[in-house]
């Protein structure tokens, strides 16, 4: 596989992390989660960054992160509310080739054991399916390929994404 890089993106709990460093390391690429990045530049853990900043500045943040991205042949996870910002998927999307890595709402719900420590971007009243219900469709919309990890094990995702990434680029001119 040729591409500068292949983004992931998708609600948190989706394996985002889990697939990027399997899937980097069967490419031979590097791995970055942006969230990591956005704890290091702000020196504090994602969930302290979003309490200090309020969810629409914490979004601001992650975008201005995003867009400070300049890699080559690195797998990267992105934090789930990157969709909210045009400029920031925009970016992303110069990058390399962007990933939904979709996941069941009953699967997710399951596996986030700890949605208040998560650092996620939920608005005040507003459910985990709430979130979800709202992101699916940017998180479509943005995606040139899709894979759905309900009852597939790691390993077999990275090769639909392997496989996948490389029939894209086959129908590319």
């Amino acid at each position: 596989m040729n591409h500068q890089n292949i983004i992931l993106i998708g609600m948190a709990a989706t394996g985002k992390s889990t697939l990027g460093r399997r899937l980097a390391r069967r490419l031979d690429w590097a791995f970055v989660d942006t969230d990591l990045l956005m704890e290091a530049w702000w020196g504090a853990p994602l969930q302290q960054i979003r309490d200090h900043l309020g969810l629409e500045a914490f979004v601001q943040a992650e975008a201005q992160q995003i867009q400070r991205i300049h890699l080559r042949q690195c797998v990267i996870a992105t934090g789930g509310s990157v969709v909210y910002s045009e400029e920031a998927m925009a970016h992303l999307q110069g990058q390399g080739h962007i990933v939904y890595v979709q996941t069941s709402f009953e699967s997710i719900s399951r596996r986030l054991t700890n949605p208040s420590s998560r650092g996620l971007a939920i608005g005040p009243g507003q459910t985990l399916k709430d979130l979800y219900d709202e992101r699916a469709p940017l998180y479509a919309r943005f995606a040139q390929l899709t894979v759905n990890t309900d009852g597939t094990t790691p390993d077999q995702t990275c090769s639909a994404i392997t496989l996948g990434l490389s029939r894209t680029t086959q129908d590319e001119p």
